[in-house]
């Protein structure tokens, strides 16, 4: 499916759906070379316009996929009702996870192992960098700001295997 939303300059996402939630949506998404890449998770109240099949290059996009024996997987342990619980779950099926505040800024990408959330819904972030070298601080952002989660992409994952799992912030 494509799903473009509501919030300007926001990236348009080629996927399966493969959960949904009370807030989220989980898309197991499809990069422009026409692999599975990851996960996302997107606000339903975000989406603007959803199609299955309508978009140009879906067939060849889903006959790539196949040709390669690549499937699109649920996550069932991701709990996509609430952030607080997305944020937790997500935290414990992988080891990194790409935030998005695209309302605020739609090309800024925050990479990091998430630390929890404060009493006030702030979002605890240590990030790492495009070097995979790790903050020694985490960085607070409230949880109503984000707008999108990625988590097990092949960027994401190659930080994590460069820069190893974090040290204690």
């Amino acid at each position: 499916m494509r799903v473009s939303r509501e919030i300007d300059d926001a990236d348009r996402l080629d996927a399966y759906a493969v959960g949904i939630g009370r807030k989220w949506v989980l898309l197991h998404t499809i990069s422009d070379a026409l692999r599975l890449d990851g996960y996302s998770a997107i606000r339903l109240r975000d989406i603007e316009h959803a199609t299955r099949s309508g978009w140009k290059g879906a067939m060849t996009a889903h006959r790539a996929i196949a040709l390669r024996g690549e499937h699109f997987q649920p996550l069932p342990d991701i709990d996509l009702d609430s952030t607080k619980c997305l944020i937790e779950t997500l935290t414990t099926a992988f080891p990194l996870m790409g935030v998005y505040m695209e309302k605020i800024d739609p090309h800024v990408c925050y990479i990091g192992r998430a630390r929890g959330i404060t009493r006030k819904k702030r979002l605890r972030l240590q990030e790492i960098g495009p070097a995979a070298d790790w903050a020694l601080t985490c960085f607070t952002n409230r949880t109503t700001d984000i707008t999108r989660f990625d988590v097990g992409g092949g960027y994401i994952d190659a930080l994590h295997a460069v820069g190893g799992d974090p040290p204690d912030c």
